[in-house]
């Protein structure tokens, strides 16, 4: 007699969802609301020292930042914010770069593509010249939120939150 053959290994978070997703739910294996410590170790993001609500690791090319509130109500506490970005000198005249949105939008896209693709976006002012587009979600999801700066068209940050919207500094 045979040993039947095993079945398939169910896939792991990182086979199941692309590194390219950013969605209102969260960017690549880091979800909004997974606790904190476990998102942290599976992104291999290291906490920040002087501020340890917040973690980062750097990959092909940008940041990945995984934040926390810095007093959690919840134990253990959950992933508020996930973040990608990169410096907009560096993304000019590259491809997009990191996780895309459903629409394909990501670090490097111009903002009149991210238009295109969301009409429906919202551009907020935000404090100095940063500004963002904020693309409409489901109730009760956290928002996507795509960062350029004034006067520039390149996009260099996409942000997953529950949050009203991404913090200008959240370590400071």
């Amino acid at each position: 007699m045979t040993a039947p053959a095993d079945p398939a290994p169910s896939p792991s978070p990182s086979a199941s969802a692309s590194a390219a997703d950013a969605s209102p739910t969260g960017i690549g294996d880091v979800e909004l609301g997974a606790p904190f410590d476990e998102a942290v170790a599976a992104a291999g993001a290291t906490p920040v020292e002087a501020c340890p609500w917040l973690a980062s690791a750097e990959a092909d090319g940008y940041m990945l930042t995984v934040q926390r509130p810095e007093v959690s109500e919840q134990d253990p506490a959950v992933v508020d914010l996930v973040q990608v970005s990169a410096s907009p000198v560096d993304l000019e005249g590259r491809p997009a770069v990191g996780p895309v949105t459903a629409e394909g939008i990501g670090l490097g896209s111009r903002v009149d593509e991210a238009l295109a693709a969301y009409p429906d976006a919202a551009e907020i002012e935000s404090v100095g010249d940063r500004r963002y587009l904020a693309i409409e979600s489901e109730p009760g999801t956290g928002s996507v939120f795509l960062t350029y700066t004034a006067g520039t068209d390149i996009i260099w940050a996409v942000t997953a939150t529950t949050l009203d919207e991404p913090p200008y500094e959240s370590c400071g």
